[in-house]
């Protein structure tokens, strides 16, 4: 059976040489009847800076590091915890408890009076995009008259007012 099979697998091949031993090939010019361009659509992401001047606080703490509010505080805040307490048993420990509580109001009072603030001037600029949509051109679909019908391809380029075909001629066997 594989051998029956091998010997007509080769004799269809010497049958198809033959038959194009026969053949003949031919360019024939022939006339383009329209042209359509082949389009495809894309997407392109387009980069814009935009850019505006914006005024900023700038907040500088005060150079004054002196003890002076800090202990001015202590000092006021013991005196009136330790009148407020005078005829209590706890009146040193309401005093201290004061005076620490003046400190720290005395010491954050200092910080925000030598603070010093002021506007600048500073640029900004942030990417936006811009979606444009962009036809490029891929190929196009030519048809063509040759004899009496008219016939459609594809190419890459424009053909022009003509366009060249592969013609082959052959016998028709009986």
């Amino acid at each position: 059976m594989k051998y029956l099979l091998r010997i007509v697998i080769a004799l269809s091949g010497l049958l198809a040489f033959v038959a194009s031993a026969n053949t003949l090939r031919t360019l024939v010019e022939v006339p383009v009847t329209a042209v359509q361009p082949l389009l495809r659509t894309v997407t392109r992401k387009i980069p814009h800076e935009s850019c505006w001047d914006e005024r900023v606080k700038v907040v500088q703490p005060g150079g004054n590091h002196s003890a002076t509010p800090g202990i001015l505080g202590a000092v006021i805040g013991g005196v009136v915890a330790g009148s407020l307490g005078h005829n209590s048993r706890y009146q040193p420990l309401i005093a201290g408890a004061g005076a620490v509580l003046g400190a720290s109001i005395g010491h954050d009072v200092s910080h925000r009076r030598n603070t010093q603030s002021y506007y600048v001037t500073q640029r900004r600029c942030e990417i936006d995009y811009e979606l444009r949509d962009e036809e490029t051109i891929i190929g196009y679909r030519v048809s063509y008259l040759y004899g009496d019908t008219i016939y459609h391809t594809e190419t890459r380029n424009h053909p022009g007012e003509t366009i060249e075909l592969q013609v082959d001629v052959s016998p028709v066997l009986e």
